[in-house]
């Protein structure tokens, strides 16, 4: 940040013994001085971004109207305070300082930071030092740019690369990332994991007499249906291939993984109509199995439900 520089009305005595042409010229000096202080702190002020200067003591010096736009704090209310009230995590600046100690600044450094009303929001930071004329740290100068935007588009970039955009469940090449993860969790902290994995009853059929737009339809029930199914922000959902679908239930064991995938196929029956149905497999994971022979076991299992006649469940 910068430090704001008063003009007041303060010139310089007269040398003695300077001719009035002298004096006029240094006159004319302190104002040109004083005009580009003005311009300065007309430029900081108008200025979309966030700037904040801070002293020796990490105390906030200067708090320009970006900072006041998007903080919520006035100028006033922010002068004296330490720097750390916006900082979401205190700790994370500490850090970061600590890097700006060692190389004298951070670029575009992304974190998040807290509004007076206490919303938190997405900004990226360039922390340097700031020092005098003679070269001593006296204190830091900080250039913030609004970044919620980008975040947020990251995010939607993001979440159509790992979703299937028919059913609205997560892809397959999310489900081979997930899956590694969480059966590495559960084998870890020996916890129970389980697996459904089924596939439609009579959906070539279906497809083969309605079309692809009947079909898809059915699709979309179908991932509809199992989204309503889930703990939500628990269970995972994949559409595994065509008409294959899969469910990730953490801490569910074998014996209460069972009658979920019971309900599920009762709510597809309900919710898709008699022309299709579905067999389901379901799996717990043993202890340091495989992620592959853990899928298998699902898949094999959804097979024999299909082989008794389909519109099932099998373990």
């Amino acid at each position: 940040m910068y430090t704001r520089m008063h003009s007041g009305d303060e010139t310089r005595p007269p040398r003695g013994g300077a001719t009035l042409e002298e004096r006029i010229d240094e006159q004319a000096d302190v104002e040109s001085l004083r005009d580009r202080v003005r311009y300065l702190e007309a430029v900081i002020d108008h200025s979309a971004d966030v700037i904040i200067t801070t002293d020796r003591d990490s105390r906030i010096v200067e708090f320009n109207r970006g900072a006041e736009r998007l903080l919520g704090w006035t100028r006033e209310e922010a002068i004296g305070k330490p720097a750390t009230m916006i900082w979401l995590e205190p700790d994370e600046r500490h850090r970061v300082m600590s890097v700006v100690q060692q190389k004298g600044s951070v670029v575009d450094y992304e974190t998040r930071i807290k509004t007076k009303s206490g919303r938190v929001i997405d900004l990226s930071v360039t922390l340097s030092l700031l020092r005098n004329e003679a070269g001593e740290v006296i204190g830091t100068v900080g250039v913030s740019k609004d970044i919620r935007k980008r975040k947020k588009l990251e995010r939607q970039l993001k979440k159509l690369a790992i979703t299937d955009h028919l059913t609205g469940l997560y892809n397959r090449a999310h489900f081979n990332t997930r899956i590694t993860a969480e059966t590495a969790r559960a084998d870890r902290q020996h916890r129970p994991l389980s697996l459904l994995l089924f596939d439609l009853d009579g959906f070539k059929e279906f497809n083969d007499r309605f079309g692809h737009i009947g079909g898809d339809g059915i699709l979309r029930r179908v991932g509809r249906i199992v989204l309503r199914s889930l703990r939500r922000h628990v269970d995972t959902a994949y559409r595994y291939g065509g008409d294959e679908f899969v469910v990730v239930l953490p801490e569910v064991a074998l014996d209460r993984a069972t009658p979920v995938g019971v309900r599920l196929l009762e709510m597809i029956d309900q919710g898709v109509g008699p022309l299709v149905g579905a067999s389901l497999g379901v799996a717990e994971l043993r202890h340091e199995e495989k992620v592959g022979d853990f899928v298998k076991r699902a898949d094999q299992a959804m097979y024999r439900a299909k082989s008794q006649g389909g519109r099932r469940v099998s373990t």
